[in-house]
């Protein structure tokens, strides 16, 4: 009977690992963006410079395409602004070899036109890959996402 047991647990087991790996990949690049957002709330141009490939490329909300140098320098710690608290939403990871696409929404609030507060989402999707064992981000693009309309 304990050889019944084991006989199954073996193949259990080891299908498992490659699940926990794939979990921990994951996470590992849920974390990236969620640390490049952190370091964009905040201009942490250094850290930003870190978590980017030199040939990174982003596509704005307005469409407007920044290539590595000039994202940076929009990070420059003479032109930091306040920002609002971003959120992460769920995010899908579909990884790739040493390459992966991570899908996100990132949520603030802003002032609406009758000056109270309402919550604005932006779409966004990353490429990051594997630069010397480490993931970076090789692109963003952000698409705004349209309001909510409220159920009549």
């Amino acid at each position: 009977m304990l050889r019944t047991a084991i006989t199954f647990a073996i193949p259990l087991a080891l299908a498992a690992a490659p699940a926990r790996a794939q979990d921990r990949a994951d996470a590992q690049l849920t974390n990236l963006v969620q640390d490049f957002a952190a370091a964009e709330h905040d201009f942490d141009q250094k850290r930003l410079a870190a978590l980017i490939t030199d040939d990174y490329a982003e596509v704005s909300p307005l469409g407007e395409l920044d290539l590595h140098d000039a994202f940076l320098g929009f990070y420059a710690a003479d032109k930091k602004q306040p920002a609002p608290a971003m959120t992460i939403g769920e995010t899908l990871v579909r990884r790739y070899g040493d390459a992966a696409s991570i899908l996100t929404s990132l949520s603030f609030a802003r002032p609406g036109p009758d000056g109270q507060p309402r919550t604005v989402s932006i779409r966004a999707g990353f490429l990051a890959v594997k630069v010397g064992g480490t993931w970076k981000l090789a692109s963003a693009q952000y698409t705004p996402e349209r309001p909510k309309v409220a159920a009549k």
